[in-house]
């Protein structure tokens, strides 16, 4: 198996192991973090620091369709949670020999933004990043990597501003089949949920991003789901992707806040099971009296099928 270390192709095994400062050239090649546009792809290079040690360079693009700047002069915090998403995935190929037909299921995320300064935009200019994943309570069934918990912590300009965790596990296609059975072809047909809330009071510049749809419920929504998104769907997939439920989740806490400027700084979300396409999920968000944080649930078919809790803070 091949990666792209310093835009050079090399085997993972001796371009990794190396402890080079990073050079921040370009981002990879898509496919290596499970993208098709390279636009969307923010990991630039990688280096092994020692066992189950690496270095992620990473590049927050000054302006981006889906992943806006938070505020004016703030990166959206989600923005770093799928920078963590793809350092990740390049990892679990390029550092543990995953193949590229194995299929990855996300079971929890955790993050916290310790440093809104270290958020600033700068201006229409990238900024660059730094990624220091540790992998850990790595599981195996038999010879093969079943999946691992990857600890991340984020610096810029050598001060950590912020933290992450990220568990998930694989399986191989054959397996990936039989566990989605009769939805290993599902598609969205829609988009569901056809009545969005307004763009502004979720704090988005345009009513495609909005993953909410309205109902008569208090701070109950479903979540909508718009298969013409570019970012979110930006290829072919059979559940509602991660990246979706967890915007779902900010929009949710904005609404319940009524505060379309605030940002996340720091959140847990559990995945239990995938929320298929073909029945509606409820969103529920309620705030936690005297504190920051709304705790989020989503629910399909009177199942949990994610919850967790975002905090919420205003520039």
């Amino acid at each position: 198996m091949t990666t792209m270390i310093n835009s050079q192709e090399v085997s993972s095994a001796e371009g990794l192991r190396t402890t080079e400062p990073l050079l921040i050239q370009q981002s990879v090649p898509p496919r290596l973090v499970r993208r098709i546009n390279s636009s969307d792809v923010f990991v630039t290079q990688l280096a092994q620091i020692e066992e189950n040690r690496y270095q992620v360079g990473v590049r927050w693009p000054g302006t981006h369709s889906f992943y806006r700047p938070a505020a004016s002069n703030l990166h959206d915090p989600l923005l770093f949670l799928e920078s963590v998403r793809e350092a990740g995935v390049l990892i679990a190929h390029a550092g543990y020999e995953i193949p590229f037909e194995y299929k990855f299921l996300t079971r929890d995320k955790r993050f916290r933004v310790e440093s809104l300064e270290g958020l600033r935009t700068n201006g229409s200019d990238p900024v660059d990043v730094t990624l220091v994943v540790t992998a850990k309570d790595i599981q195996r069934r038999a010879k093969n990597y079943a999946g691992m918990l990857f600890e991340v912590e984020c610096f810029r300009d050598g001060v950590r501003i912020g933290t992450a965790a990220y568990r998930w596990s694989c399986v191989t296609a054959a397996g990936y089949t039989r566990l989605r059975g009769r939805y290993r072809d599902a598609v969205p047909e829609v988009p569901a949920g056809a009545d969005p809330v307004n763009h502004e009071l979720v704090g988005r510049c345009a009513p495609i991003d909005v993953m909410l749809a309205r109902t008569s419920g208090e701070n109950t929504w479903l979540l909508r789901v718009d298969p013409e998104h570019r970012v979110v769907y930006d290829h072919p997939m059979d559940h509602v992707p991660g990246n979706a439920i967890i915007e779902a989740g900010r929009q949710a806490a904005l609404l319940t806040a009524a505060t379309p400027d605030a940002i996340p700084s720091g959140g847990e979300l559990d995945f239990h099971r995938y929320i298929e396409f073909d029945q509606p999920c409820t969103v529920t968000a309620k705030a936690v009296p005297g504190t920051t944080t709304v705790r989020l649930a989503f629910d399909q078919s009177g199942v949990r099928m994610a919850d967790g809790s975002l905090d919420l803070c205003t520039p």
